[in-house]
């Protein structure tokens, strides 16, 4: 009680003080104002972001307490934030550093060099802050330290940065979540869950944890571990609408779909009309090719957020699943004219032109799609089948003359073999199966779908079953 009335004194004198210097500003006297309430106006300004104000009540405050340094300092950093850099660095060398804390010589030469652009001696100023820094300082400084480090690339020095900020006070959640990031940005996903599963262990009712633990999981494609993650989250937190939400997209790539329609109903419940939940929602009646109601919820989603390619990509399909494809691709172009690089839109639309027979713009949406992601084994299958349509040899040819874009797609030897199989070149397809056999069987079984006549070819069955 006693502590809210001192709060509220402070709060009331500090603004009489403002109001004070404010008027002083226009020309009225200011009175006299001790060091301290001075430098309480000056915080005041410098957190409005007023540097121009500040200063003048920086200079004012220097020039009636001329051996408090401190004032100097301040009239410096006011110089950095209106970007006076050349005039600020001027002045840092020529402070009387030894009458000032180090630990605020050492942030603000950090801030100034940082907003040079010389980074790396903005680094080596936070460290030596470090040294002096009280706890709360040194959270705030890891974080400028870590932001630092991503300005310049460096990722490995911010992880390992991060890791030690996270030793040090592994109850601050904020550092956490930035390496987390960290882990997430570098695709380290696998590393991502240890340290959340780690921080657990210590705070196992940190719902935030298990919310980013669940996000991992999920880039990982360990979706069942994922869905164990957000399901503790919102036993913790019911009432957070993106648990549920990233829950019903696990429920949903598992064929889940059910379960994820209750999620994304729950979003709603909480958010009102979510345009992303609502084309979720058309996706999952999709899957269980309840097309009418899906049709609703894209149409509702998109009268809400009219440019969410998902919602016309799904509209597209419906028409094109219903035999009117001519309609699907004007929906498949908007969603393409909306999200142009999205790989699997313009896979889609390809094959949309492929089955009107429209092999020219089947083609071009074949090839942009691959070129957006080389690594997507159904594009690379999709063109390789359309272009044996061609010719063997034409499929042969691309295979060959693209492999060092392709060759690392999961399905790019299978779909080398099955377009020697088809050349009559057995010799070389056996090979070239052997190693796949060995490598990922259940890959190399896909070439007996491909081409059921070899599941009556000894030789490819052999090595299948050897």
């Amino acid at each position: 009680m006693f502590d809210e009335e001192e709060d509220l004194s402070n709060e009331q004198q500090l603004n009489a003080d403002v109001e004070r210097f404010e008027a002083h500003l226009f020309g009225n006297q200011l009175g006299f104002i001790d060091s301290d309430r001075m430098e309480g106006i000056i915080d005041h300004y410098f957190s409005k972001g007023e540097f121009s104000k500040a200063k003048r009540a920086s200079e004012l405050a220097y020039t009636n307490f001329p051996f408090q340094h401190l004032f100097k300092l301040r009239i410096i950093q006011c110089l950095c934030g209106e970007k006076n850099f050349k005039d600020a660095l001027t002045q840092m060398q020529l402070l009387n550093k030894d009458q000032l804390p180090s630990f605020e010589v050492n942030v603000t030469y950090a801030s100034l060099y940082h907003q040079m652009g010389n980074t790396k001696k903005a680094i080596a100023f936070w460290f030596k802050a470090l040294e002096e820094a009280d706890d709360e300082e040194k959270v705030e400084i890891y974080h400028d330290i870590s932001l630092a480090y991503q300005q310049i690339n460096d990722f490995d020095a911010c992880i390992a940065l991060l890791e030690k900020a996270l030793e040090q006070f592994p109850e601050v959640e904020s550092l956490l979540y930035e390496l987390g990031f960290m882990y997430d940005r570098l695709d380290r996903h696998t590393d991502a869950v240890r340290c959340y599963l780690s921080y657990i262990d210590e705070n196992p009712y940190a719902s935030m944890a298990w919310y980013n633990l669940g996000n991992s999981f999920s880039k990982n494609e360990d979706y069942d571990k994922a869905i164990w993650a957000y399901d503790y989250c919102l036993l913790i937190f019911d009432e957070f609408s993106p648990a549920h939400f990233n829950l019903g997209n696990a429920y949903l790539t598992s064929g889940k779909v059910h379960q994820a329609i209750d999620c994304f109903n729950r979003v709603l419940e909480l958010e009102g009309d979510d345009p992303m939940a609502l084309c979720y929602l058309g996706e999952a009646h999709e899957q269980l090719k309840e097309f009418e109601i899906a049709i609703n919820y894209y149409r509702l989603c998109l009268e809400i957020q009219p440019d969410i390619h998902e919602a016309w990509l799904g509209l597209g399909i419906i028409k094109d699943l219903q035999g009117d494809t001519r309609e699907a691709i004007t929906l498949l172009r908007k969603a393409q004219s909306i999200s142009p690089d999205n790989a699997s839109v313009n896979l889609v639309l390809a094959n949309a032109y492929h089955k009107l027979e429209q092999r020219e713009e089947a083609e071009f949406y074949y090839l942009r799609s691959l070129s957006l992601d080389f690594d997507d084994p159904e594009a690379l299958q999709d063109y390789t089948f359309f272009l044996l349509e061609d010719s063997p040899l034409v499929a042969l040819n691309y295979l060959q003359e693209n492999q060092q874009d392709v060759e690392f797609n999961d399905y790019y030897f299978a779909l080398l073999t099955h377009v020697l199989v088809h050349l009559g070149r057995n010799e070389d397809a056996l090979l070239l199966f052997a190693g796949l056999v060995e490598s990922d069987k259940q890959i190399a079984q896909l070439l007996l779908e491909w081409n059921p006549k070899l599941k009556f070819h000894k030789d490819f069955i052999n090595l299948l079953n050897d």
